[in-house]
């Protein structure tokens, strides 16, 4: 059920499809092997979670490097072949992406779904194990902290109150 989202996440990271593939069949093997267990749990949906994101980085640091956690995706956009001024474009949202990076955790990941693979507020509290006012919240707060990592702090009172949108 969760596989496209495992594999678009560690697609992210790793930056090729093959190795991505291979992080979360690793994913899916440990969690068969210590399904007991894993239904023990409060979430386990929030445990697969946890342990693809392990399984991300093991992959990266078993090639000998970082993940790459989101910089290709920044070149990858359709915003940019069209832009008027790529280069521009491409300094901004590469700052949106390191700044992405800097967030806690857990708001690291809701904003990743949610804005940068394009899942709903219900598919990411799935995927994540926690609940939707939980996914809306913690956008919310991540949001907040975008806004004054780049600068634009000010425009916080300009924001509407839909959680559908990056400002």
């Amino acid at each position: 059920m969760y596989r496209p989202a495992y594999v678009r996440w560690a697609e992210l990271y790793l930056g090729g499809r093959d190795e991505a593939e291979e992080a979360v069949d690793h994913t899916f093997e440990q969690l068969a092997a210590e399904w007991g267990e894993v239904l023990k749990v409060d979430s386990p949906a929030g445990y697969a979670w946890t342990l693809l994101k392990q399984r991300t980085v093991d992959s990266a640091r078993s090639r000998g490097r970082r993940p790459v956690v989101m910089d290709t995706a920044a070149f990858e956009t359709v915003a940019l072949r069209d832009a008027v001024d790529p280069v521009g474009e491409l300094a901004e949202s590469l700052g949106v992406y390191q700044a992405i990076r800097e967030l806690p955790e857990r708001q690291h990941d809701v904003i990743v779904l949610r804005y940068c693979i394009g899942y709903d507020t219900a598919e990411t509290a799935d995927i994540l194990g926690i609940s939707e006012p939980g996914v809306r919240s913690t956008a919310r707060y991540a949001r907040h902290r975008l806004k004054e990592a780049l600068g634009l702090a000010g425009e916080a009172g300009r924001e509407g109150g839909g959680d559908d949108q990056v400002h």
